[in-house]
């Protein structure tokens, strides 16, 4: 009988992307309009195969005219005071304001202040060009207009769908982890605030707000994400503090405004470092299954391998 030649495929590295050396480009494709810049952060040039990853600014007086793609938006404010037409909604943002486009309705964006708008954009499934059409899948929606006015989120309303705002009174108190597709102490210190989420209406992705307290365990940094893989990609955008990576016997550093991705597959881990909280937006694409998506090393490491 012939022996099979087949051999596990090398595992994925971890990437990380400093957020200093962003190049921003006006008149993307991705956001038509005016006084807009776009700075790439992650797409499929860096391996990925479901996420599109950038920082988005809008200067004073600029806006995005009414679009609509068929994928998914989320955002971050990171700085200004931008408005936002979703659908028939009017919304009014500010910082740590985060919130979801859904599929293929229409969006637009303005900056009536003097101050710049910067946000964290995701996308997801990837754009892609439609019938040979175009290079980002972006498409026009007559009937949303670019937004002058806007009122406050409020997730209690049920009447302002598809967005929110993050509060740190919002976090429970530092715990091991327990989150859609995975509870258990393989990740401790840790406090969690979902964001864009299947309850918000997302389909294709995830956001949520991450936050470890450091510690030390035998005088080293304690490993508060132990190793482990997944069957969906995921990243990490740093708000504050500091993180040390483990990937297969490798390290690596990120700071805020640095963005780590873990490609599908990719083992990795996490330490913070320094006494600072370690806080990230983390992104996961396509959604966790219910059970069954994390593997940590150390649950398989006692076992018996035969093959």
């Amino acid at each position: 009988m012939k022996q099979s030649a087949e051999v596990s495929r090398a595992p994925r590295s971890l990437s990380v992307h400093r957020g200093d050396s962003l190049e921003f480009v006006e008149s993307h494709p991705s956001e038509p309009g005016k006084g807009v810049r776009v700075a790439h952060f992650l797409g499929p040039d860096d391996g990925a195969s479901h996420l599109s990853i950038a920082i988005v600014e809008l200067e004073p007086g600029g806006h995005v005219v009414g679009h609509r793609h068929p994928f998914e938006e989320s955002y971050f404010v990171l700085e200004g005071n931008p408005l936002l037409a979703v659908a028939d909604h009017h919304y009014a943002l500010r910082p740590q304001d985060f919130g979801l486009v859904p599929y293929a309705v229409g969006h637009a964006w303005s900056n009536p202040t003097d101050q710049r708008v910067r946000m964290l954009r995701v996308h997801a499934p990837q754009p892609r060009p439609i019938d040979g059409r175009g290079t980002w899948g972006v498409f026009e929606a007559p009937g949303t207009h670019v937004p002058t006015q806007g009122v406050p989120v409020d997730e209690l309303d049920p009447a302002k769908p598809y967005a929110g705002h993050f509060d740190q009174a919002d976090m429970a108190p530092p715990g091991s982890i327990s989150m859609p597709g995975y509870h258990g102490a393989n990740v401790q210190n840790v406090q969690i605030r979902m964001m864009v989420d299947d309850l918000l209406g997302a389909r294709h992705h995830a956001m949520f707000i991450v936050q470890f307290t450091p510690g030390v365990v035998d005088n080293a940094p304690l490993k508060t994400a132990k190793e482990h893989f997944h069957p969906f990609e995921e990243i990490y955008y740093l708000i504050s503090g500091q993180a040390r990576s483990f990937c297969d016997g490798e390290q690596d550093l990120a700071g805020a405004g640095d963005l780590v991705f873990a490609p599908v597959g990719a083992s990795h881990g996490f330490a913070a470092l320094g006494t600072e909280p370690l806080c990230w937006i983390e992104v996961q694409s396509p959604m966790p299954p219910a059970s069954g998506g994390f593997t940590f090393h150390n649950d398989w490491s006692q076992q018996t391998n035969i093959g």
